[in-house]
């Protein structure tokens, strides 16, 4: 496969140049957009906490997933592993104190987690009152989004509900909820006491991500990065021990799913994919090379460029430190 024969970019002039024309503005009001990024080792250990800063200076969520310890193939474990990382207590808990204030009851608390008959007594409400319109806020705002899977809409009502009884033995990391979202293992009988249907799995995977991203950005965020280390998926042997190992299809299956998840970005509000990868995408294993699957190529090779510069807006660029 050809190689970008042109002089790498510096990798702190690409970011500048991606917090200007992304971070800035274009992510917060909802937009989206897939970056890959080919450096050496040391360059790319940097690419990773300075795009995580960028991220959190402009109020984003930021979720760094490695081919070696996640498979990077199949959609359903990417989305384990970023709900693996999220802080679900805190966004739900951002999420509710939002809704309150918007209709006029405001918590006393920031951050703390208040019952129903708490904040009857805080606000002078009775404490029917309060949780009958709080059922018609959560009824409205969230389970009629239509950007919202079924089984999304009635996860984060069952989030929301056990945050707002916190003595509730099914709120908490080990819920069946939230067990679902990592992926455990849950009966489908348990499940559909909670209105779920169905495992996520490689059929839904989609939508929970779509999901995800319109929840996010509900509960505060402004969206949501997420970067992907493919190197250990473009050699036959493991980076390092323990490891996944990649198989030529699984690679081809990976590609997929990133061709899948650019050709949805218009339904992914805030997201910013940032995979990044060392020449082995370009010039390694002919199995494995960014070639061998012409409908990932075709979206990201920069076939553009300013004589032999690079474009600092490619979806595919060479940086150096």
């Amino acid at each position: 496969m050809q190689v970008l024969d042109v002089q790498p970019l510096k990798l702190d002039r690409w970011l500048q140049t991606i917090e200007q024309e992304y971070f800035a503005e274009y992510l917060p009001a909802g937009g989206a957009a897939a970056k890959f990024v080919v450096g050496d080792s040391p360059t790319l250990a940097r690419l990773v906490p300075a795009a995580g800063t960028l991220a959190k200076r402009h109020g984003m969520l930021s979720v760094h997933l490695n081919a070696g310890a996640t498979r990077l193939h199949m959609l359903q474990d990417v989305f384990f592993a970023i709900a693996a990382a999220l802080p679900w207590d805190e966004l739900v808990q951002r999420y509710l104190q939002a809704l309150f204030t918007r209709n006029g009851y405001p918590w006393s608390q920031p951050w703390g987690a208040l019952s129903m008959a708490a904040m009857a007594r805080e606000f002078g409400v009775a404490a029917n009152l309060l949780a009958r319109n709080r059922d018609q806020w959560l009824s409205h705002d969230l389970w009629e989004d239509p950007h919202l899977a079924q089984d999304f809409r009635a996860a984060m009502m069952r989030l929301c509900l056990a945050r707002l009884e916190p003595s509730d033995p099914d709120e908490g990391d080990g819920s069946p909820v939230a067990q679902w979202l990592r992926g455990e293992k849950i009966g489908l009988a348990l499940l559909r006491q909670y209105d779920i249907a169905a495992r996520i799995s490689r059929t839904n995977a989609r939508a929970m991500l779509i999901s995800l991203c319109h929840w996010l950005r509900k509960a505060g965020p402004k969206g949501l990065l997420l970067t992907l280390d493919l190197r250990p998926a473009l050699r036959p042997a493991p980076l390092a021990e323990g490891d996944l190992r990649y198989s030529p299809a699984a690679v081809m299956d990976l590609y997929e799913v990133l061709r899948e998840v650019i050709d949805d970005l218009e339904h992914l509000p805030g997201l910013f994919l940032l995979g990044f990868a060392d020449q082995e995408l370009m010039a390694g294993d002919r199995r494995r090379t960014l070639d061998a699957y012409k409908a990932l190529e075709m979206r990201i090779w920069p076939d553009v460029r300013p004589g032999d510069q690079q474009n600092l807006l490619a979806p595919l660029v060479t940086v150096s430190a």
